[in-house]
């Protein structure tokens, strides 16, 4: 940092007033963070700060390092050359052609999905998590959701437990088969040959299903 300093002088008795310049450099030393955790009078030496600032500027590209590392093992925000790594460490699958936004989102529920494979909510949940369909609330009907997954078969007539008009059908029916219907806004287009891959990996392997695509228009 160049500047000047202005030295007045004024020689006793003579009256007359005298002024130099000289340039000077200023070397501005910022306080050391490590003199914060010892005593004060430590402060009272320059070298002290110097000295510790060494060491400091050393170790401080490490501290900042440890502070971020959450970033880095985290899907939704670690760089994309992190996610391979990310997605071995949970066991998900990287050769499917997922973009990356989904394949964030994928690795990152990848325990909870693991935790409900085989189940209506497992199969449910990744399916939103693919293509960005609303879940809907619980107490929506299974027929008006947008992701409508809904089981057909039951157990027909069974002397003792079956009841008139419910389930008093004789054969016909289709056992362990389910209907998953998706309702996708027209400007949100579905890939179905991949929504076949992910319902044929989490249904259990002996049920059977049907998949059916609606476009809303707004």
């Amino acid at each position: 940092l160049q500047g000047q300093i202005h030295i007045h002088a004024t020689v006793e008795g003579s009256g007359q007033r005298h002024t130099q310049m000289r340039p000077f450099n200023v070397f501005v030393r910022p306080d050391s963070l490590y003199l914060n955790f010892l005593p004060d009078f430590y402060r009272e030496v320059d070298f002290i700060g110097r000295y510790l600032k060494i060491f400091e500027q050393g170790f401080e590209p490490v501290v900042q390092t440890l502070e971020t590392l959450w970033a880095n093992l985290d899907p939704l925000t670690a760089s994309q050359a992190m996610l391979p790594f990310l997605a071995h460490w949970v066991g998900w699958p990287t050769k499917v052609p997922w973009d990356t936004p989904t394949q964030r989102r994928l690795i990152r529920r990848a325990m909870e999905l693991y935790r409900w494979r085989g189940t209506r909510r497992g199969l449910r949940l990744y399916l939103h998590l693919y293509s960005g369909l609303s879940l809907d609330q619980p107490d929506t009907p299974e027929a008006q959701r947008q992701i409508s997954i809904q089981e057909i078969f039951n157990e027909g007539f069974k002397l003792g437990r079956a009841r008139l008009g419910n389930d008093t059908i004789m054969g016909g029916s289709r056992p362990y088969h389910f209907i998953v219907r998706l309702r996708s806004p027209h400007s949100h287009p579905l890939d179905e040959t991949l929504i076949r891959t992910i319902i044929d990996q989490e249904k259990p392997a002996f049920c059977t299903y049907d998949l059916y695509i609606e476009s809303l228009r707004t």
